[in-house]
């Protein structure tokens, strides 16, 4: 997320991602971009999260179905914004 801080990006495909490490599984969401961004010197149209106000933010299944279906894209952009108790996090917002 920090390496895509303050772009703008449409989002196409929203999925389940789930993050296990040993016994404990942690939610996470895949989200395919209609734009692809240069990382490391690759070219990703597809990134992974676990942040928690991200992934609440997706979880809603009518908003998924419409974005999966083509009904609906959601134009976003990625921020870095401070919590109520002080720590930095990223989130996306309407773009």
């Amino acid at each position: 997320m920090a390496k895509i801080d303050g772009q703008s990006f449409t989002i196409v495909q929203i999925e389940d991602s789930n993050y296990t490490q040993g016994d404990e599984v942690t939610k996470g969401v895949k989200l395919t971009m209609k734009e692809s961004f240069s990382i490391d010197g690759n070219q990703m149209s597809k990134f992974h999260t676990t942040r928690v106000a991200i992934v609440k933010k997706f979880s809603n299944q009518k908003l998924r179905e419409d974005i999966n279906s083509g009904k609906e894209t959601l134009n976003v952009k990625c921020v870095l914004e401070k919590s109520t108790s002080g720590k930095n996090f990223f989130n996306l917002v309407d773009a």
